[in-house]
Formats: C-alpha cells, structure tokens, sequence
C-alpha cells in the first residue's frame, strides 16, 4: 500500500488521473461481482414463467337458482355449510396424498404495508411436514426450506440476489421479528393443508355466532385451468368481526381444496366508494395456487439442504 501511495505522488497530473480512473474501475469491477449472483461461465440467465390470477367475479350470478322457500338469511347459511363441507372433503384428500408440488402467489398487509406480489415454486410433504420455497420474482432465487423435527424447529434461509446470496444459508425461527418482516403467517403453517383448515376453523365460527351478513354461492370461476366453486362471504359490521369485512374463496370442483381465497378488512374512514375502490384499498390476505401436481413422488433429497440443486449449504 505505502508503494501504492510513493508511485501515486510522483506520477504526472495526467498519470494520476489515468491510475485514479482504474482504481474506480476495478472497485466498481468487484462491487458489482459482490452484487451479482454467481452462475457458471456460459450459463444463460433462467427465466420461469409467472402466472398471474386476477380475477373479476360477477356477484349478481348465483351458482344454483335462488331457493324462494329459504329466507336470506337461510340461503346465507346454507351456502356458508356448503363451503365448509367442501373444505373438510379438501382435508381429507390432502390427508391422503402425500405430497405436491405448486406454484404460489402471495399478496398481504404486514405491519400496515400492503407487499408486492410475491411468487414461488413450492414443495410440499405432509408427513414429516417439509416445505421448500424458492422466490421465481422479487428477491428471486431466496431459497426457504423447513422440515419438522429437524434444526431444532427452524428455517433455513438463503437470500437470492445481491451481495447476500453469496453467504451461506442461516438458520431462524419461523416465528421470529426477522421472518415475520414479510408474512402474516409462519412458514409452518403453509400450504394448502394448513389454509383449508385455517378457513375451517373461522366459518364455523361465523356459522355459530351468525357474525356474516352474505354468504353467497356464485357461478363457477377459473384458477389456471381449474374450475372451481366461487364463494364470498361478508360480514355484518365491525362489532361482528374486528378484522374481516369479506372473504373470497375459489374452491377446486374435483379436489374441493382451497386454489384462490383474498380476505379484505375495513377502511380507516366512512368515505363512500365503489366495491371495487373498497376493495383495493382494504386488501389484507391474497393466495393463489396453480400448477398444482399431486403425488409428486418428492423424495427425502427434495427436503434435504444438501440438495445440489439448491443453495442452501452453511458452510
């Protein structure tokens, strides 16, 4: 460095401009080096397809003519028992597969800031529960991977572009401050399993307290190429439910699993708005799956760390 800094001095004005420029070259040269994720000398960038779900669902088209012997509010109920049947037949087919594969979108609310679209490729094993993750947009290539019984109950991570993807997989806790910066749930309770049971669980609720003012049965809709029963359910008031103003839920026909469900709370003012405009601004919960592939035949290395296919070595 000292010699460095005796030839600097005693260059020419124009000798020292023309070093200066190099050395702000190759510091530029390793930053972006840093920067970029590593791939193999000819590789050519890989590019997945994303698929986008958005849907505009007509709420004026009934899936079955309206029953004029059965009150509103009966209708509502008969529908809400509807949807719930069909979810707990969802369970108990995905309590019998093993495993699958999925492409996943996600959209939440998470500490007052609604995210941008996150998409991922998505393992799933029920039995031990494994899931593997790894981001197709955003921070692409983020690698997310837990197994239960394994790592003491945490989540390996590794980061997929800049400077940080070329350090090794960390582990955390699936329910720490540092995860939970981007989700409204643990890793560990994802998947499709986990979500028809979560929906489960809050409509019999509803069902018991009678908390929902529509439950509505609507003309069936596509997720991909999926056909599927079309529910939405809104609530009475904010006394009758503190955190959920409507929920919208796409449930496969042939599988009757939860493919596409958006839940929507209450807007900070009593502005008059569109549904539309109401809708947009008190989004909280959007998840999507499509390309979905049962009994996937995953095996154990799918689950593994080492998995050369993966990044997620800690060493």
């Amino acid at each position: 460095m000292r010699f460095l800094l005796r030839r600097i001095k005693t260059m020419k004005p124009e000798q020292r401009a023309n070093g200066s420029a190099a050395m702000v070259a190759m510091f530029t040269a390793g930053f972006l080096y840093l920067e970029c994720p590593a791939r193999p000398a000819g590789a050519d960038i890989i590019r997945q397809s994303v698929a986008k779900t958005s849907l505009v669902i007509n709420t004026s088209k009934p899936a079955t003519p309206a029953d004029d012997s059965l009150t509103p509010e009966q209708r509502a109920e008969q529908n809400l028992a509807k949807k719930i049947e069909l979810l707990k037949k969802g369970m108990a087919f995905l309590q019998a597969t093993p495993d699958y594969t999925a492409q996943f979108m996600k959209r939440e609310l998470v500490n007052g800031e609604l995210l941008e679209e996150q998409t991922m490729a998505m393992k799933v094993r029920h039995e031990p529960f494994s899931i593997y993750l790894k981001w197709l947009d955003g921070d692409a290539g983020r690698e997310v991977m837990y197994v239960d019984g394994v790592n003491d109950g945490k989540m390996l991570v590794h980061s997929g572009t800049g400077w940080k993807s070329r350090l090794p997989a960390i582990l955390m806790e699936p329910d720490s401050t540092l995860a939970m910066q981007e989700a409204r749930y643990p890793v560990t309770r994802a998947g499709m399993l986990a979500l028809a049971d979560t929906i489960i669980g809050f409509n019999q609720k509803d069902l018991e307290s009678k908390s929902f003012s529509h439950c509505h049965h609507l003309e069936d809709q596509l997720v991909g190429n999926r056909s599927c029963h079309c529910f939405v359910l809104e609530y009475k008031d904010r006394a009758a439910n503190g955190d959920y103003r409507k929920s919208m839920t796409l449930i496969d026909k042939e599988w009757c699993i939860p493919l596409y469900i958006k839940n929507f709370g209450w807007p900070a003012d009593d502005v008059k708005r569109s549904e539309e405009e109401l809708d947009e601004l008190t989004l909280l919960e959007h998840y999507v799956y499509t390309d979905v592939k049962f009994r996937a035949a995953l095996t154990q290395l799918d689950f593994d760390h080492a998995n050369e296919d993966y990044r997620l070595s800690r060493q």
